[in-house]
């Protein structure tokens, strides 16, 4: 079968998975596409709700405002929801990319997207170049509020241009607002705690996925199944914590192959009218580091989350700050070193080369772990590393193959 280059692959895969289909055959591919609904054990940690309690250790927590010092205004009115009562971050899909007649299987790769992303068009080449590369079935599965799990009225742009606009008229020292990231934008400015707790939504969601695989109860994987991971920006920092984390012992021997991402929180610079605004991003920053230099006395619920007693979720507050938890964060790095790669571009001004070797190589670069940096010749940017431009089509296929053939080398 003579291989499609990389624009048309893009657009053969986008049309078809247009379909609403629940299974997709694309017999010019040889492959198959399914959709599978997974149901969140984690919302019941999402703020919005009128008490929690950890059954874990027998202890309960006040109920947590949604929205915490901002104006409701009339813009925003369509994002003033409690976390914990938007249904579709409860019930949604994962998507699995595989042969067209598969044998059962015990290997798998989970991909992990970028932050602030409704659509996974942009991950379908890559997955099909993994699985024809490895031969291992990827999973899409989408992080909390991202994808489908995320509310319609959220990427339209007449409703998400009035919050933009309202965001940019309240201050005019904001800059990259735009309806794409408004509805992010305003929700972690709002209440920058949702970072940690649809991350740990997150965590618990892909940690009881992983183990429905590991028991076989995912069609078309055996018992004893595990997965390696590929984690693009987010996605990437995301799957780090989920390796340090272990997910129950479960990724004890994953791979994790890190593109465009790996660094600290305060080493990234999500500042991107496809990200997130500069009030937003500056709010995420500046609350993290006054928890952590106050040691989360001030938020009873995540302290008790981010401390000794629940020792997997605690990696998290070792990926906030690059000089905070230093030594926890590099002594785990180190341990799974071997189980470790990462790819970074040249030019990607949003997770910068040099800040994922920092978190990834130590300080002193003592951690053995490879770190390469590609650089294309053509107008690339974190969002965009493979061009849809026709006129830079062949250098993008050059592109776009060292990479997945580098992640598929690693990972096979």
């Amino acid at each position: 079968m003579k291989e499609l280059p990389y624009l048309e692959l893009y657009n053969l895969l986008k049309q078809k998975f247009a379909s609403a289909e629940r299974e997709i055959n694309i017999p010019e591919l040889e492959i198959k596409i399914t959709r599978e609904k997974f149901f969140s054990k984690g919302a019941a940690v999402l703020p919005g709700r009128k008490s929690y309690h950890c059954a874990r250790h027998d202890k309960s927590f006040d109920g947590e405002s949604t929205y915490e010092g901002l104006p409701e205004t009339e813009e925003r009115s369509i994002l003033l929801v409690q976390d914990s009562e938007i249904l579709c971050n409860e019930e949604f899909d994962y998507i699995i990319i595989n042969k067209a007649a598969p044998a059962e299987t015990k290997d798998a790769i989970i991909l992990f997207h970028g932050l602030n992303e409704k659509k996974w068009d942009k991950y379908l080449p890559w997955a099909y170049r993994l699985l024809k590369n490895t031969g291992k079935p990827v999973i899409l599965f989408p992080l909390a509020f991202h994808m489908d799990r995320a509310p319609k009225e959220w990427t339209r742009p007449a409703q998400m241009n009035a919050a933009a606009k309202e965001r940019a008229h309240t201050d005019l020292l904001n800059s990259h607002t735009s309806f794409v990231n408004a509805a992010i934008s305003s929700r972690l400015e709002a209440n920058p705690q949702r970072f940690f707790w649809s991350g740990l939504q997150s965590y618990i969601d892909v940690t009881t996925f992983l183990h429905e695989l590991n028991q076989g109860r995912v069609t078309g994987f055996a018992k004893g199944t595990t997965a390696d991971v590929f984690g693009y920006s987010i996605g990437a920092y995301f799957g780090l914590i989920l390796i340090m984390a272990g997910a129950g012992g479960l990724t004890e021997s994953s791979k994790l192959f890190a593109f465009c991402g790996g660094a600290t929180l305060d080493r990234m610079y999500p500042i991107s009218k496809y990200i997130l605004d500069a009030h937003a991003a500056s709010a995420l920053g500046s609350y993290y580091l006054e928890l952590l230099n106050n040691n989360f006395k001030s938020t009873p619920r995540l302290d008790h989350y981010l401390s000794s007693e629940h020792p997997e979720e605690g990696y998290f507050k070792s990926m906030l700050l690059y000089h905070h938890y230093k030594e926890l964060r590099e002594s785990r790095i180190s341990g799974a070193a071997r189980r470790i790669r990462a790819v970074t571009l040249k030019q990607d001004s949003v997770v910068p080369p040099v800040e994922v070797m920092n978190t990834l190589q130590g300080e002193m670069r003592d951690i053995k772990i490879t770190v390469d940096i590609e650089d294309f010749p053509y107008p690339y940017s974190h969002v965009n590393p493979f061009s849809l431009a026709e006129k830079h089509s062949a250098e993008t296929e050059n592109a776009f193959v060292k990479i997945m053939d580098k992640a598929s080398e690693f990972l096979g």
